[in-house]
């Protein structure tokens, strides 16, 4: 959604409140499409002192391979996001001022990389999964293997063995 933010910057009691879902199934993150389902989205903008508030609250489900035995995780978030949007940076403002020179916003953009920035770097089942087993590969959250852990690469034995002495 591209909002036009004229008549925000020209007044200083100019609001718009949305109310709306996003479709981000064609977005993927590590190789996978992880949006199964629209984003909603309500977003309030307020224009003040030549700038303009932009105040979303976003809720959506995630469905990702679990980083360690590869079962599907379905995870429910529901972040709040806050920017400030000017026409253009006077030198010395903060860096983190959204800056839309053809005074307009491009919503979805600016959500869609919220979304994907707040994300969590690793998708687990449970904080306690086994992950797979490196050996036979089987799920070790459903069946123990027979299978020897190796303990670290062999060649590294000797200095494994000093530790052990000490």
């Amino acid at each position: 959604m591209v909002i036009d933010l004229r008549q925000a910057f020209l007044s200083d009691r100019w609001e718009r409140e949305l109310a709306y879902e996003m479709d981000l199934s064609e977005v993927e993150l590590d190789g996978v499409k992880p949006f199964c389902a629209p984003v909603k989205v309500r977003a309030r903008l307020q224009s003040f002192a030549g700038s303009v508030l932009v105040e979303a609250e976003l809720d959506f489900s995630v469905t990702m391979p679990c980083d360690r035995c590869c079962d599907l995780v379905t995870r429910e978030f529901s972040p709040r996001f806050s920017h400030t949007v000017v026409r253009e940076l006077v030198s010395g403002e903060d860096e983190d001022l959204i800056v839309a020179p053809e005074e307009r916003l491009d919503l979805d953009g600016l959500l869609t990389e919220d979304i994907l920035l707040d994300m969590p770097s690793k998708f687990l089942c449970k904080p306690d999964c086994k992950g797979l087993c490196p050996v036979c590969g089987k799920n070790r959250n459903r069946e123990e293997c027979s299978c020897q852990r190796q303990e670290g690469d062999p060649r590294l034995a000797a200095l494994r063995q000093l530790l052990e002495d000490r």
